[in-house]
């Protein structure tokens, strides 16, 4: 049993179990267990209430991140609006896909349209109005939300482009059909946005890091590279977070997580010198970036790109590579897993790309 569930009565933890994490007043009720009891318990500091009767443990509360802790109050308000569903940030962050900033001030949850009701914002939420079609609507715990899908191409919407596209980059690598999603949004406001976001997105990247390494390439007008690709001298013997085949270039984004309080940290740097060591002999040039330069310093960042691509020019060989296939492994790349050489993907809606290639 996880540590912080040690102290808490079984019947507490089953209902845990069963809400993933948080249950309300009512579940409690159902399950035999009074509002004395659950005041004792709170007292205790062995449970948290949540907004509008949901409980979880206190010290799961207390390390959730202000991410985690929103995701835990939207849920506690679905719960209290059982005919709504979250959507928008608020249903990404229950699904638990990579969000960026702040959290918003309030839960987002969406009402099915009927006569006389509209939107409407209050202390514990904001309500919307609309169709939101079957198959986008589902459960988490006791919660309803939209689907991972529907929550990716709501938040790109609105969301900073960098944002949205890490956001719809995680979707689509957990499988969820953003492009299926965006076609039922065809009329909202800041569907073009979304749409070029989709297009765009790209379930090779498994990092919010490697995605934002990827958006610097987008948002210069560099040219784009392949996500996550395997390469070897006779067979796929490892992967780079970013390849430009033709360039026999590749980039490398270094989180923080892989060094820091690791009691493994100098096996890490060790098989990481000799991994590199086999690419630099395989005949690649590397690019090494971090979570300060992809976020504050993106012209920085795409200089370092652009002097890496013009010291090393097309090849008419590219280097042998596979394409990764998330949960399955290296395959052979087809014909429209070829970037271009030397041309960027996509121009930034609205805006003209800061040129810094050829």
């Amino acid at each position: 049993m996880p540590k912080v569930l040690n102290h808490l009565p079984d019947d507490v933890v089953r209902l845990l179990a069963a809400g993933r994490g948080l249950f309300s007043a009512q579940a409690a009720r159902a399950a035999g267990i009074s509002s004395g009891r659950l005041r004792r318990l709170v007292a205790a500091d062995l449970l948290t209430r949540v907004w509008h009767g949901c409980y979880m443990p206190t010290v799961a509360y207390c390390e959730l991140s202000a991410w985690g802790k929103h995701g835990m109050e939207a849920r506690a308000l679905s719960i209290a609006s059982p005919d709504a569903c979250l959507t928008n940030w608020s249903a990404a962050a229950v699904w638990g896909l990579p969000l960026l900033g702040k959290p918003p001030p309030k839960p987002s949850v969406v009402w099915p349209k009927v006569p006389g009701r509209g939107s409407s914002s209050t202390s514990p939420g904001r309500f919307l109005v609309a169709d939101i079609p079957p198959h986008h609507r589902t459960e988490f715990g006791d919660a309803h939300v939209v689907s991972r899908a529907w929550a990716a191409v709501d938040v790109a919407r609105r969301a900073p482009l960098a944002s949205g596209l890490v956001v719809v980059d995680a979707a689509q690598r957990s499988g969820a059909n953003v492009v299926e999603a965006a076609r039922h949004m065809r009329h909202w406001p800041g569907v073009i946005r979304a749409k070029w976001v989709v297009n765009l997105s790209d379930p090779g990247a498994e990092t919010p890091l490697e995605t934002l390494g990827r958006f610097t390439c987008i948002e210069f007008g560099l040219p784009k590279p392949v996500s996550n690709a395997w390469v070897g001298r006779d067979g796929p013997v490892f992967r780079v977070d970013g390849l430009w085949p033709w360039h026999w270039a590749a980039s490398e984004a270094d989180g923080a997580i892989k060094y820091n309080d690791r009691p493994d940290a100098a096996e890490i740097v060790m098989a990481q010198t000799e991994r590199e060591w086999y690419l630099r002999r395989l005949g690649l040039d590397l690019a090494r970036y971090n979570w300060q330069l992809a976020t504050r310093r993106r012209r920085e960042l795409a200089a370092r790109f652009a002097a890496l691509l013009r010291d090393n020019p097309p090849r008419p060989e590219p280097i042998r590579w596979w394409k990764d296939v998330p949960g399955f492994g290296p395959v052979e790349p087809g014909p429209g897993d070829w970037p271009s050489p030397v041309l960027a993907d996509g121009v930034l809606p609205g805006k003209q790309p800061r040129r810094q290639w050829p």
